[in-house]
């Protein structure tokens, strides 16, 4: 069990670190190329943080009703 949760933890941060580019290769890219791909990644967190304040205000009517 606890080598499960190391190799699946190795894992997953091996996949985090591959997703992102290395600095070397982030300052070969042009100035575009980089706006274009900070924009991207900004939008993806603002949705993620979007998706996460819907699931909180939704349990938190459940809650609210509740009571």
């Amino acid at each position: 069990m606890l080598f499960n949760f190391l190799f699946k933890r190795k894992k997953n941060f091996q996949k985090k670190i591959k997703s992102k580019p290395a600095i070397n290769d982030w300052m070969e890219l042009t100035k575009e190329q980089r706006f274009e791909i900070d924009s991207k990644e900004k939008k993806e967190s603002m949705k993620k943080k979007k998706a996460l304040l819907k699931s909180i205000r939704e349990e938190y009517i459940k809650i609210k009703n509740k009571k």
